[in-house]
Parts: C-alpha cells; structure tokens; sequence
C-alpha cells in the first residue's frame, strides 16, 4: 500500500508535469514563464529521484542532471517575476548554471554510496548546501526589492504573499531537517511535506504569473525624484532645470526619433557635458537615453490607455518618437513587463469591468 509521502510525491510530480504542459503551451512567453517552465520540469525530476533506487545508471544520472534547476532557477523566476522582462541577464543565468553544476555533481558523486560519502562527495555537499541557502536568501530579498509606499496595493499584497509562502515552505522543510536527528519519526513526514511544499510554490507562481500577465506593471512617466546636490543649486543650474522641464513637459521634445544629447544640449544653450552632469547629478538618471525612454513609454502608455484612441501600435511608437517598432517594444516590455498590445487589452478589459 502507497505510502503517505509516496502519494503526495505523485501529486506534486503530476502537478510539475501539468505546470511544465501550460507554460510550453502558452504564447506569447515572458522571461519568468519560459524560465518556471525549466523549473517546473527540474522540480519534477527531483521528486523523483527517490523511486531511482534500482533504475539504470544513466536513468539516474539522467534524474540527477535534469533535477538540478530547483532553487537556482526560482531565483532567476523571483528576478523575472520582480524586475520584469530584462531582470535576469547573461550573468545570473550563468550563476544559475553554476550551481545547476554543484548539484549535478553532487547527486553523481552520492549515486553509488550506499549510504556513505566519500571526502569528495562531503565537500561538494557543504558547497552545495552554501550556495543554495545564499540563494534562497536571494530569492526572499527579490521580493523586497523597490517594495515601498509608492508600489500599488495590490503588488504590495502579492509581494507580501510570495515572502510568507515561500519563508513558510524553506523555513518548515528546513527545521524539520535539522529536528529529525532527534526525531527520527519527523523523516518520513518531512519527505511527505516537501512534495506538498513544491506543489504551494507551483500554484502560487503560477498565480502571480498570470497577474503579471492581465495587469501590467505601474508605470510613471515622471523621473526619480531631484537628488540633494551637493551645495546650493547656483543660478545657471536652476535655469537649466527649467528649461529641460519645459522641454519634456511642454515641447514633448522626446518626440523627436532623432534626438541627441548635443542636440538638446544647444537647444538650452549649454555644453554637451553640462547637460549630461544635470540629467545624472540633479535628476537621478543613469544617461540621456534612460530619461527620453522613460517619457516616451509613458506617452506611449497614455495612448494606449485611452478607450477612445484606436491608433495602431506603430503609429503610437513612432509618435512617441521610436524610429521602430523593434525597439519600442523591447522598451516597453522591460519598463512594464508586457507587450504593448497585452497592456492596452488590460486596460481596456479593466474599464469594460469598471463601467459594467
């Protein structure tokens, strides 16, 4: 007869299984839904490295490798989930990939031990064991990442969710590890609760992808608010100000597809390198580029909110002064984390229900 912790890892590998199906299914994808689909399939794999015992060697090797992006790759889904399309880049991935190794390895060294560990085996787990609690700590912090006053309410409640699931699921997994050295007993339990864990995190993921999914990210269009200089702004500096404001707010000079630095710069009567010190020191900016991009998509979100305004995506991305659509979307799915064609279906699918 099944044992308790034998049907709930059937449960939990049928749940991976099917998490694995829909997000291969679903089109278009974002970063955080191709990077679960990963996880969700690792996690699968390595619930059932249990049943192993007695499958052929490269069976188990075959569990071993594919198990291996279970911790390592949520944190790449919590950068996804958190910091929209472009959270994750070239170098988590690789980090990710790194401990994906320590893992392998690990589970290869321990295949044949009959129980016992070799000296090699000892110190990849100690290795191990560092890496994914550092992780682990990773993955929680994601969640408090820009998580002040200014977020809506809603974000604060799904990040607030993710922390209380994800501690509850680490932290009692975890005690109960370290409590079975007294409590032989709570072994078998804890190998029925992982699974029941793997399961709350699968749905709840699945839960907040599909919010990011049908409501898109706060946008603003004003730029971070003035950095305290140094000493007293001098009057030069003031009448910069002022005139770049009245550029952005008033010309709409973001408009233009082929605008420059330089070229902004002798519209205000300044130095190239005057303008560039004002935009970073006074306005907080990373470059010229980040702050035209940052009111273009808000423009840009303007239009695409109003229930009214049946411009097509091109017209809407040149007007905001992208030379393509190319660009414009990429831009757009970084500051929002959707397309613009999913953020305008949102809104107007919010306002159906609004006056519904």
């Amino acid at each position: 007869m099944p044992t308790w912790p034998t049907i709930t890892t059937g449960v939990a590998v049928t749940v991976a299984v099917a998490s694995l199906l829909v997000l291969l299914w679903q089109r278009p994808k974002r970063d955080a839904e191709v990077i679960f689909a990963v996880v969700s399939g690792s996690m699968a794999l390595s619930l059932m490295a249990p049943w192993m015992d007695g499958a052929p060697t490269w069976m188990r090797w075959a569990v071993a490798i594919g198990g291996s992006a279970t911790c390592n790759g949520f944190w790449l889904v919590s950068r996804a989930l958190f910091r929209g399309e472009g959270g994750v880049r070239r170098v988590h991935v690789l980090v990710a990939a790194g401990v994906a190794l320590l893992i392998a390895a690990y589970r290869g060294a321990t295949l044949g031990g009959q129980g016992t560990a070799s000296p090699w085996a000892f110190g990849l787990g100690s290795l191990l064991t560092l890496a994914s609690s550092t992780l682990l700590v990773l993955t929680f912090l994601e969640a408090l990442r820009d998580g002040g006053a200014s977020l809506p309410r809603a974000e604060r409640r799904l990040r607030l969710a993710f922390m209380l699931v994800f501690a509850a699921c680490v932290l009692t997994t975890t005690l109960m590890g370290a409590l079975a050295a007294t409590w032989p007993w709570l072994a078998e339990v804890r190998a029925g609760v992982i699974p029941l864990c793997a399961v709350a995190m699968i749905l709840f993921t699945h839960g907040a992808l599909w919010r990011r999914r049908h409501v898109p990210w706060p946008v603003t269009g004003a730029p971070p608010a003035l950095r305290a200089p140094a000493g007293p702004p001098g009057a030069e500096e003031i009448r910069l100000l002022r005139a770049l404001q009245h550029q952005l707010d008033v010309v709409q000079v973001y408009r233009e597809p082929e605008l420059k630095v330089i070229g902004l710069a002798h519209r205000l009567g300044t130095a190239e390198h005057k303008l560039s010190r004002l935009i970073t020191q006074a306005l907080g900016e990373k470059n010229f580029n980040q702050m035209i991009n940052r009111h273009r998509i808000a423009y840009a979100c303007g239009r695409l909110e109003d229930a009214g305004d049946d411009a097509t995506i091109l017209d809407i991305s040149g007007d905001a002064g992208f030379a393509s659509l190319g660009p414009f979307n990429r831009a757009f799915k970084i500051a929002t984390g959707c397309t613009p064609t999913a953020y305008r279906a949102a809104h107007r699918a919010r306002a159906g229900l609004e006056f519904s």
